[in-house]
């Protein structure tokens, strides 16, 4: 996320989610969990404001970092009702499905259906390749 023109609570929770980021990268899992549990705090009020899609998703970042998959997946889910083809929220859901809530069928479908028709980028042809695989769905050798 761009902090520019960005909102200045915005962009300090943006840094703070960094610095959470840092801590679990150090071990520091209880000090990361209270900066997001303030940030999370902050961003509930911000996320029906002016900034609202910002707003969203830092709070799907910081639920991530959290490892709240499920929670995340449902502000990406907020995103697109707003934004449908927010190419970032779509990118970002379809990983959480497929690879942390390990449902390749639907993160599939998300990619065919959503997410390539708006951009055919290298890593969304791998993760729709990487779907196939876990399904066991062999693909011609001239798609390749």
């Amino acid at each position: 996320m761009s902090t520019t023109n960005q909102d200045p609570e915005l962009a300090q929770i943006e840094a703070d989610i960094s610095q959470a980021i840092d801590f679990c990268a150090d071990g520091e899992d209880r000090r990361a969990a209270v900066l997001l549990d303030k940030c999370n705090q902050k961003l509930r009020l911000l996320s029906v404001g002016a900034n609202r899609l910002e707003a969203l998703s830092l709070w799907a970042l910081s639920l991530g970092v959290s490892e709240e998959w499920e929670q995340a997946l449902l502000k990406y889910e907020q995103i697109l009702s707003i934004d449908p083809a927010n190419e970032d929220a779509l990118w970002q859901s379809a990983q959480i499905i497929l690879r942390q809530l390990e449902n390749p069928q639907s993160a599939r479908t998300l990619l065919a259906e959503r997410l390539l028709p708006i951009n055919r980028l290298p890593e969304y042809v791998d993760a729709l390749r990487e779907c196939e695989a876990a399904l066991g769905i062999e693909r011609d050798k001239s798609e390749a």
